[in-house]
Formats: C-alpha cells, structure tokens, sequence
C-alpha cells in the first residue's frame, strides 16, 4: 500500500512545524512531480517534494535539491512566486493536503489563496484556488463538459468525493487496507488509533520490509520485519526512490524484452524467405539460355517462327517462344544473366543465413538471461539503445561499406556524399590510400594501409570498388585516381564529398567480376546492398 491516509496524517503534523510562516522561493516542476524550495530562516533550506504519478504519489520533506527530468513551471505556479505558507490542512482520513498561502497580486497587495495537492488514487493534481473557492489554474484541468467533477478556471472548485470517517463508524470497510490489517491481526485497537491520529501520529514510524516489499507506515505490521525509522519523510524519500527505480527497471525490462522478440521474429521470418529463395533452380535458366542459342538458326531460317518445342538434356519438353522485336541471342544473354544472379544470391544466402541463425540463437540466449536476472537501469538503457540499433541482414551495419583486401588490409566506401565527407575526413588516417574513380561520380574509398605502402592487389582491390561504386561501374578501362588521404581537401564552398588532390598516381580499372565476387561486392549488392553514386 502506497502513501494512505495514516501517513499523510503524520506528514501534515510533521509539515505544519515546517513550513507555517515561512516562503517558498521557487518551483522546479517534472513531468509528474513538483519540488518546492522553501527558505528556512532557521536552519537548511527545506525542499517540499510532491509527486502526482499513480501508484508512487506522495508529499514530504526531500533531501533532493533538483529534478533528474524537468519541463518548465507552469506561469500560473511561477507568478505565485514568493509565497508564503500561512496553514497545512489534511481532512480526516483524507488523501488532500491544502496549503493557505499568501502572496502579492499585480498592484503589490497580498492576497490569500490555496494550493490544493490531491494524492487519492488516479485523482492526482495540484488546483490553485482564490478567496471566494474558484478555481485559478490546476496542473490537471478538467473541463466542464467531460463526465466526473470539473477542475476549471473560473468554477467553483470541487474536491474529491469525501470518504467515510472510520473512527466515528468503527467499521473496518473505512480503514485504509494497511489499517484493516494492523487492527485484525496486528494487535491494535481502535482507541489507540484514535489517540494517535489526534496527535498525528508524532512517532518515528516504521520501515518494514518482507521478501517482495519495502513499505515505511506509522505502525509495525503483521509479517513484516519492522525497524523503527528515525525520521519518517527520510525514509519515505529513500523507499520510493527504490521502489521508482525498481518501477523503471521493470518498464525498461519489458522494453527491452519487446524488442528482443520483435527482432528474433524478425530474423525468424528472414530465415524462412531466404531458405525458399536458396532453394530456386539456376540450372533451369542454364539449360534455358544453352537452348536458345542451340535452336537459334531455326528461328533465323524460318522468320515466320515464333514458337518451338524442344527437349532439355533429360529429354523433357520445352517450348520457346520469340516475341516480336526479340532475338534468340537476347533470350539466351537474359536467361544466362537470370542464371547467374540466381547462383550468386545463393553464395550469398549460403553464408548469409548461417549468420542469421546464429544471430537468432544468440538473442534467444540473451533474451533468456534478460528475463532470469535483475540488472542497474543504466544496463536496461544502453541494452535498449543497442538492439533499437537493428543489424543488416549481412550483420550489425557499419557506418560506411566495409571490405577486406587480398592481404587482410581494411578497404571502407562511402555511401553518399556526407558519408564520403565523414570517411574523407574523420575516418581516414593522413596517410591511408584514398581513390575516387577520375570524372565520374562516385563513392570515395579508403585503403587503410597507414604509412606503409600496400600491394599492387590491395591496391587494385580498392580501385576496383572504386569503380563499381560509380557511375561508371558498367564501363571498361575506368581511371582511378589515389593519393594519401592528407593531399585531399575539401573544395571551398561545395557540396559534402566535392573534394580537391594533389599528387595522385592513376589506375585503369576494367571491372572484374571474380575480384568483386572475392570481396563480396557482387553478393552485397544481390542481397539488397544498393549503389549509390555521388
């Protein structure tokens, strides 16, 4: 049981030798929470924290001088600024603590009005009322026409249904569940409840703890460890700072997990598609393309030809048919290509979705552990921020394309203009290789060699994805240009990426699709990977 009515008694008789006569200075407001800086003549500066989220709600001295999350104070709370606090009312048994203040209006006269914090259940707020009961402005304004009571400016200000007065009725329904429980099976009776409300409660208070809760209440409790709390709003501050960390944990918990299943469904669905397209039939394209070129001089002498059974290499039938403007030659070049893009997929998927099953079966294995052991919210956070940060299907996505050289050099290409600039000139070392192919639009690439200087095949591995990231990728005979990353600078006012060198050497680069194939580049692209010339 949360901050009841019990408690709130012993906070008023613990606030009113607090806070009567003397000036609250300022308001830090959260999203759900106010913390109100109160000038102690006497002593220490007192902090008043009142915090209005469901479950958690609660008002008492904090030893807390700021708000971890803060938005700004609403202007009908700041222009209340300085007040001063005159009374602190708590009604029976009610949840609803009323500070009289007195402050100045426009023309510097003072004016008396109340702050009304409501902490009952999800009836959470906090009402500014004046002299005559109307409502100055709320933290939750509730306007005349929705259904239940209003909280308006300008109407009459309506406070919660009131609730019964247990010691009047002796009828345990009144009593709040900790209450009930204290005076059915902890050995209280109704005429020291009595005596102690009328005092408010001025004991120390308990803390008490079982295997599940840590609770701080006026009295000890039945099958609770029970230790005495020198100062009840302490104890209060230290048992739901816990409980409200707890809470966050929990939620960022069930964050996390959500997002660790989404991404094994994820994956799961992946799986499934990548397993039917790795059992497609390149060959039927093969004996296809073998075909047309096999029977293109029955078309060439019969012009009038359009259609022709014949039978593939297991003696099946196969009928080609040569639509109007088409060749032979073109039909046996689309099914050769389909063939080859086909088997290529198929490289790729072959080493694509051993990565993406153990992938799956790590995150199960992490999921397992996420949900049999507690953590710090700052673990649940940074876990969180990393899986939102979904991996490709070829892995965890780097920042720029990523390739190896024959000899294991680092080979990255960029692939837009700002992740040109970014690799040019943050990434790159001074002297690593940087190519670009020469007049033609294209990603920047770095050969990460370092001072040293690389082989003609690491060399001849960057340029060639020099050129395939390019425009000129279908070409033949491209030049490359390279030279060390620090003769390269950025062109004056120009797009990101535009860039100037000196002391370039030149490549002719004739693209090869055995090279690209090596370094993955073909099977990227097949996959999903687009090139993206700048």
């Amino acid at each position: 049981m949360p901050f009841d009515a019990l408690v709130m008694r012993g906070i008023e008789t613990r606030l009113t030798k607090a806070l009567v006569n003397h000036a609250c200075v300022r308001v830090q407001c959260g999203p759900d929470r106010l913390l109100f800086h109160v000038k102690n003549p006497h002593g220490e500066p007192f902090h008043l924290l009142t915090v209005l989220a469901p479950g958690v709600q609660r008002i008492h001295r904090t030893s807390r001088t700021t708000l971890a999350s803060k938005k700004a104070t609403p202007p009908w709370l700041s222009n209340l600024l300085p007040f001063t606090i005159r009374a602190v009312e708590v009604p029976l048994f009610e949840r609803v603590m009323t500070l009289t203040v007195e402050s100045l209006d426009d023309w510097g006269e003072p004016m008396v009005l109340k702050l009304i914090i409501e902490l009952a259940g999800h009836l959470t707020n906090v009402v500014l009322t004046d002299e005559n009961n109307l409502v100055v402005d709320a933290w939750r304004k509730i306007a005349p026409d929705r259904p239940g009571r209003q909280v308006w400016p300008k109407f009459p200000y309506q406070p919660p249904p009131r609730v019964a007065n247990p010691l009047n009725t002796r009828d345990l329904a009144d009593l709040s569940p900790w209450a009930r429980r204290w005076l059915t099976e902890g050995g209280g009776t109704w005429e020291q409840l009595a005596r102690d409300f009328q005092q408010g409660f001025p004991g120390p208070g308990f803390t008490l703890h079982n295997r599940s809760t840590e609770e701080v209440w006026v009295y000890p409790q039945a099958g609770y460890h029970s230790e005495p709390a020198p100062d009840l709003e302490q104890a209060l501050d230290a048992v739901f700072d816990r409980r409200e960390r707890q809470n966050q944990e929990d939620q960022l918990k069930r964050a996390l997990l959500s997002q660790i299943e989404s991404r094994i469904a994820h994956l799961g669905n992946k799986l499934s598609d990548y397993s039917q397209s790795r059992e497609q039939d390149e060959q039927h394209w093969k004996v296809l393309g073998d075909l047309w070129l096999t029977h293109q001089y029955a078309f060439k002498a019969d012009p009038s030809l359009t259609e022709l059974t014949v039978e593939d290499y297991q003696g099946r039938p196969m009928t080609l048919t040569l639509g109007e403007n088409e060749t032979p030659a073109g039909h046996a070049r689309d099914a050769y290509r389909q063939y080859k893009k086909i088997r290529a997929r198929k490289e790729a998927l072959n080493r694509l979705i051993p990565l993406l099953a153990r992938e799956r079966q790590e995150l199960e294995a992490f999921r397992d552990e996420v949900r049999a052991q507690s953590h710090p919210l700052d673990w649940y956070k940074s876990q969180i921020k990393r899986t939102a940060r979904a991996p490709s299907e070829a892995g965890e996505r780097q920042s720029f394309r990523h390739f190896q050289s024959l000899h294991g050099l680092d080979i990255w290409v960029g692939r837009n203009r700002e992740e040109n600039a970014d690799l040019t000139f943050h990434k790159a070392r001074p002297d690593d290789i940087w190519l670009h192919t020469k007049q033609a639009p294209g990603s920047h690439v770095i050969l990460s060699c370092g001072k040293t200087d690389p082989a003609r095949e690491d060399l001849l591995d960057a340029a060639e994805l020099a050129v395939f990231f390019s425009a000129a990728s279908a070409s033949s005979h491209v030049p490359v240009d390279y030279t060390r990353r620090k003769f390269v600078r950025k062109r004056p006012h120009a797009e990101p990426g535009q860039v100037l060198y000196q002391r370039e050497k030149t490549l002719y680069i004739t693209p090869a699709a055995d090279r690209l194939r090596r370094l993955g580049a073909i099977s990227e692209k097949l996959v999903g990977e687009s090139r993206t010339p700048t």
